[in-house]
């Protein structure tokens, strides 16, 4: 009896050795995760000075899953996923909709592959959306990995994301300070950069649903939800690699132009061009993302507020004109600067 009852023992402990091996070689393989909490509620954005208007955006509930404490933001929040170098990653957004009822959201974010599942939520509910990130560096051509990547609602025929829900998800590389996998896009200042316009008219009808967008008519164009004077510098010196990370919100294609340098575009919509070229301008489709890096040159910049990144459309003026001079007059709306 006593040497089938050692027999037994032995038995349990080489089940347990294997059991854990299972469970520790499951850890080990299993993916690292990485959760959003979102809330798209009303809101008003300030667009310059004392100029205000209603929007609906993202933003984040300090409380998980009550969106009374969440503020929408124009653009929605930045969020940031860094590739692990040693698994993928799991990616999970909970998108809470709490605009008026009767307006079903999205979530979109053009470029990433999600997981099977639903794509919209009714007012009141909750949508969860997730994608695996792969391990970095990737496999050529695998889905999801680094880049620059404009998240948004494209519910109520578009006019949710004129409304203002949209934002920037940046996923990076496992190596810091490198855009994408290749040293080629290493960068010392990172300037993310969302265009988007606002026709007030639109904004403060009382049902967006109920505007005739045949006369839709922006008259302030933003960066980063803000129009010239009111739009943030980049601060960056002389041999400064920036890295200009542009996501056009809009509904226009938007040409960027940048005065006393010259920008280095090395992707488009989240790809690495397999042939990086130069350029004093570059369009940005709407919709569309485009990474390109700018070194800072010696010597004196363009104009004493350092070098000009502008509309090249001219969209540099703040509200309706009414065939006046150009209001305001040293410059407006889609216009920023680099600077030291």
């Amino acid at each position: 009896m006593r040497a089938i009852a050692v027999t037994k023992s032995r038995v349990l402990l080489v089940l347990a050795v294997i059991a854990a091996g299972l469970m520790y070689g499951g850890s080990a393989a299993s993916a690292a995760t990485q959760s959003f909490d979102l809330c798209a509620v009303p809101g008003t954005a300030t667009l310059t000075g004392a100029v205000t208007g209603p929007i609906w955006g993202f933003g984040i509930p300090t409380a998980p899953g009550d969106c009374t404490t969440a503020t929408a933001s124009l653009p929605g929040p930045q969020l940031e996923v860094t590739l692990s170098a040693t698994e993928p990653t799991t990616v999970t957004f909970n998108v809470i909709n709490a605009l008026p009822a009767g307006h079903s959201i999205t979530f979109e974010i053009p470029g990433i592959t999600f997981d099977a599942g639903p794509a919209d939520v009714d007012s009141g509910g909750t949508l969860t959306r997730s994608f695996t990130a792969p391990q970095s560096p990737p496999a050529p051509g695998e889905p999801n990995a680094a880049g620059t990547y404009l998240y948004g609602s494209g519910g109520d025929g578009g006019r949710q994301q004129a409304m203002g829900l949209y934002g920037a998800l940046l996923v990076r590389p496992s190596t810091a300070g490198q855009a994408y996998e290749s040293a080629a896009t290493a960068y010392d200042v990172e300037a993310p950069l969302i265009l988007s316009a606002v026709d007030p008219d639109f904004n403060n009808a009382s049902d967006p649903m109920a505007f005739n967008m045949y006369t839709y008519r922006a008259t302030y164009w933003l960066i980063n939800g803000k129009a010239y004077p009111d739009t943030a510098g980049i601060t960056a010196t002389a041999g400064d690699r920036v890295l200009l990370r542009y996501l056009n919100a809009g509904y226009d294609n938007t040409t960027m132009m940048l005065l006393g340098m010259h920008e280095h575009v090395v992707a488009k919509d989240a790809w690495p061009l397999s042939s990086a070229y130069d350029a004093s301008a570059d369009t940005i489709p709407a919709g569309a993302t485009e990474d390109a890096i700018a070194t800072v040159p010696g010597g004196g910049a363009p104009s004493g507020s350092g070098f000009p990144l502008f509309n090249r459309q001219l969209h540099l003026t703040n509200g309706g004109q009414n065939g006046q001079s150009p209001l305001p007059p040293t410059g407006g709306g889609m216009l920023t600067f680099i600077h030291p």
